[in-house]
């Protein structure tokens, strides 16, 4: 499995945070997502930090069940990731996901960015 690193800079006007109205309108679209295991201080699941959890965060997890949803059905890989702000002032944070086909985890990003700048711009 490789690992894909991608720094990202949110917007100056954008959220730092999840909240509970985003959270709802992403488990609309991704609800498996609350059952992704998570290392975070609230729980052992994304679900425990949802609501209010920085928003590379999330976009970590979305990467993450796209890519999940482009495997095949008898596949048995686990993706994983992991993200941290490189300066949160500014906005910037470095994600890091596993991947097994880099053009699958590359669509991933692409359609994580553009399905949370929707959202997120409501």
């Amino acid at each position: 499995m490789g690992r894909l690193v991608c720094d990202v800079a949110l917007a100056p006007s954008a959220p730092r945070l999840t909240s509970p109205a985003l959270a709802a309108r992403v488990r609309a679209t991704f609800p498996n997502l609350p059952r992704h295991a998570c290392v975070n201080d609230a729980g052992d699941t994304f679900a425990a930090v949802m609501d209010c959890t920085p928003l590379p965060h999330l976009l970590e997890h979305l990467v993450v069940d796209l890519q999940a949803q482009a495997a095949p059905p008898d596949s048995d890989d686990v993706y994983v990731g992991v993200t941290e702000w490189t300066d949160e002032e500014a906005g910037r944070a470095r994600i890091e996901v596993s991947f097994t086909d880099d053009l699958v985890a590359l669509r991933a990003f692409r359609d994580a960015v553009d399905f949370l700048n929707a959202v997120v711009v409501l």
